[in-house]
Order: structure tokens, then C-alpha cells, then sequence
């Protein structure tokens, strides 16, 4: 791994000190009104868990979705457990809103710290630094700081698990291929999508392995870390149900979401809210829902989706393309969005996907080095396209990848400036 300069050190600091400067800035402005912020209506379901997890009830929410505090309550797998985990961890400090958005805040600006070090390792520093700065700023991420929900966690494991894979020149040792089991089954327990990082993970240690010995160990050790992070919570899951659920019953309703939102006229978000989505559905499937334990609700999900789909590889694939076209556009739709935010978004994510991808179009004879990078992009774009893709689904998972590439082609871009007879794609190699 390539020592850190002094001088890198402390650019960097100013970097994650800028970032948290923003985040805090926006955060207050939030809680003091004068920025107008909706909140993600998720974040009353993380809140409700927590705090019973944090009272000794155990998992489990409100029936009444918008008092997180109140009781009765349902024993459930609706969310994963990592994030209501943790808030129940902050709730033993305050359970003050302000209190939990400056956790957030902590977690972004570990991320970030992780982010320039992976930078460093395999662009150098002023790729790094370039795409740090446009980490600390960009507005999406910024606007997670205040929102109660999964995103800013589960952008530091992200992060922390492509750091580990580069950070001895991406030939992990069985020791650091455990630790990464260990976070992608973290990841998958922040939100289900992290357990593509294991696929990615995959493709990566297959491409870099000296021989197909060595992989196999490295598989094998992967996929017993993902395990035991993940079955216990699957064997709870059993013990609740007698089912097997391997992390959440979100899937059934996120096909279904895809499904119907997708290929069906008429359909809305408003159908497709997941904590009242029951009440939003016609009264005959209403009827058939009713008394029904999570995971048949969740199989049923899947028979209603199916039921659009029609067994169709054409109905999949004007599906498959309609998310990813939600999950990538340039401007987001005007019927859920401000005028505001949608020329705040589109400004922020067009050249960085520009550039991004003139920065991966650079480094592209690296393909077989960076196959953990563009595999994840993969994988992870592939679950979203097959169920449901929104613009938030992308903006921690995505982007940061994104960044990189920008930073790559701006920093090959000035030595450009520098050094007119520099050639850029072979500096960038």
C-alpha cells in the first residue's frame, strides 16, 4: 500500500473537515427551519424499531406506523437489523432527532476518510483529493446527513469493504477476505442490496487470483463470513415465522413494487408507500392479506408480481429497462419532485456521470485490477433494474463510484493543463 504523504494528510483533513462543515450546517438549517426538508417516511418504522429494541421489547414496531413510540406493537422482519441497531445504540446517549443526524454526520465523515485512502491507493493524491472534495459537496449525500434512514451506514461499509479489497494492492490475504465476508454480511444486514457485494466480491477474486487453488480458498472463506454474519439473524427469523427468511419480507413487495409501478397504467408512488402499502391496495387483495403472517404476505407479493410480469421476458425487460432508466436519468420526474431539487440534483449528478465515466474510460486497461469497482456497479444495478430502482437506491452506491472516475479524468485533465504533450490516457494507466 502506498505510505501517506504528510502533505496528503492534512489536505485530506481539510477535505473531511469541509464535509463535516457542510453536513452540520445543513443539518441546523434543517432543524431550525430554515431549509425545507421532507423527511423520509421510513425513518418513523427505523425509529420505532429502535426504540423498542432499545426498551427491551425486542424487534419489533408500532401497528401504528406514524407513532413510533406507541404501543401495541408487531414482532417483525419487515427492515433488516443493522440500523435500527444502531439507533438503539444512540438512543442509550439522547434520542434527540438533532443528536441522531450528527451519528449520521460521524458516519459520512468516516466514509469519507476511507473514501480518499482508497482514492490514494489506486489513482494517487490528487485523484483523491479531487474526488473527495466533490464527495464532501455533493448535495445528495449532503441531504442524508438529515435523513433518518439506512444510506449513510451503509455507505461507510461500502466504502470500508472496496477500501479493505485495495488496501494491499487488491491480493487480499484469507484473514482480510474473512473481514470482508464479515462486511458485506453487515452490509446485507443495513440493506439487503449489500449482499451483491459477495458476487462482486466474487468476480473480483476470480479475476486477481494467481490460480483457480487460491480462489476457490478465498471463495470458500468468503462465503462462510457472509454466513455467519447473516444466519443467525435468518435463524431468528425462524424462530418468529417457522419460515425461512433470510434477512427481510421486503422482497415480494419491492418485485411487486417494480412490477406494478412499472408496466401498470395508473399506477403511482402513492401505491407503493411499503409501511401502509396494505391500505393502499384494492379491497379484494386487501381482504386476502388480512391475517396473513409476513412471509405469506411477502410470498403473496411475489404471486401479484408475478401475475403482471406474465411469465414474460418481454414484460421483465420493459421493467428491467424502466428502472434503470428511474435509477439513472439525468433530471428526476417533476410529479415527485421540486422545481428546486430537480435542478439542484441534475446540476450536481451530470458532470459527475460525465466525468465519471470519462475517468473509467481511462483506466480501462486497469479493467482486470478494478473488476471489484465496475462489478459492484453491476450487481448491485442488476437487483434494483429486477425489483424496484429509484434515484436513492443509486446515490450511495453508485455515485461514489462515479467520483472516483471523475477524479481520475479532472486530475488527468489538469496534469493536461500542466504538460501539453502529457498523454492523458497513458497517464491515467
Amino acid at each position: 500500500m502506498k505510505p501517506l504523504a504528510n502533505s496528503f494528510r492534512w489536505k485530506a483533513a481539510a477535505v473531511i473537515l469541509l464535509a463535516v462543515v457542510v453536513r452540520v450546517a445543513f443539518v441546523v438549517a434543517v432543524e431550525k427551519g430554515a431549509v425545507r426538508f421532507e423527511f423520509n417516511p421510513d425513518s418513523y418504522d427505523y425509529l420505532s424499531f429502535a426504540h423498542n429494541l432499545a426498551t427491551g421489547v425486542g424487534f419489533a414496531h408500532a401497528v401504528n406506523e406514524y407513532q413510533p413510540f406507541s404501543t401495541p406493537v408487531q414482532f417483525s422482519a419487515w427492515r433488516p437489523p443493522l440500523y435500527p441497531a444502531v439507533l438503539a445504540i444512540a438512543f442509550q446517549f439522547s434520542q434527540s432527532t438533532f443528536f441522531l443526524e450528527l451519528t449520521q454526520v460521524a458516519f459520512s465523515a468516516v466514509a469519507l476518510y476511507l473514501f480518499l485512502r482508497l482514492g490514494f491507493v489506486l489513482f494517487g493524491e490528487l485523484a483523491a483529493l479531487v474526488s473527495g472534495l466533490i464527495f464532501a459537496v455533493y448535495p445528495p449525500l449532503v441531504m442524508y446527513s438529515a435523513d433518518l434512514g439506512t444510506e449513510s451506514l451503509f455507505l461507510l461499509l461500502l466504502i470500508a469493504a472496496l477500501f479493505l479489497f485495495y488496501a494491499r494492492d487488491g491480493n487480499p490475504s484469507l484473514a482480510r477476505v474473512f473481514s470482508l465476508g464479515v462486511l458485506v454480511g453487515l452490509a446485507a444486514l443495513c440493506r439487503p442490496n449489500g449482499l451483491m457485494l459477495a458476487p462482486a466480491l466474487g468476480l473480483a477474486i476470480w479475476l486477481t487470483a494467481s490460480d483457480w487453488r487460491q480462489a476457490g480458498r478465498r471463495f470458500a472463506v468468503l462465503t462462510v463470513a457472509v454466513a455467519l454474519m447473516i444466519f443467525p439473524w435468518t435463524y431468528r427469523n425462524y424462530r418468529l415465522f417457522h419460515k425461512a427468511v433470510l434477512i427481510s419480507t421486503g422482497g415480494g413487495p419491492a418485485l411487486w413494487s417494480g412490477a406494478h409501478f412499472r408496466l401498470e397504467p395508473g399506477a403511482s408512488l402513492a401505491d407503493i408507500g411499503f409501511l401502509h402499502m396494505l391500505d393502499s391496495l384494492p379491497q379484494p387483495q386487501r381482504r386476502v392479506m388480512e391475517g396473513l403472517p409476513e412471509p405469506e404476505q411477502e410470498r403473496q407479493f411475489y404471486l401479484w408480481a408475478f401475475t403482471i410480469l406474465n411469465r414474460s421476458p418481454r414484460r421483465l425487460g420493459v421493467m428491467a429497462w424502466r428502472n434503470f432508466e428511474a435509477m439513472y436519468t439525468l433530471v428526476p420526474s417533476a410529479q415527485y419532485h421540486s422545481f428546486r431539487n430537480r435542478v439542484l440534483y441534475s446540476v450536481s449528478y451530470i458532470p459527475v456521470l460525465a466525468s465519471g465515466v470519462v475517468g473509467c474510460w481511462l483506466v480501462r486497461r486497469r479493467w482486470r485490477e478494478l473488476s471489484l469497482l465496475w462489478g459492484w456497479i453491476l450487481t448491485n444495478t442488476t437487483l434494483y433494474c429486477l425489483y424496484f430502482a429509484t434515484i436513492r437506491y443509486r446515490v450511495p452506491t453508485v455515485d461514489p463510484i462515479l467520483m472516483l472516475g471523475a477524479g481520475v479524468s479532472l486530475a488527468a485533465l489538469w496534469g493536461k493543463v500542466q504538460n501539453p504533450h502529457l498523454n492523458v490516457a497513458k497517464d491515467a494507466q
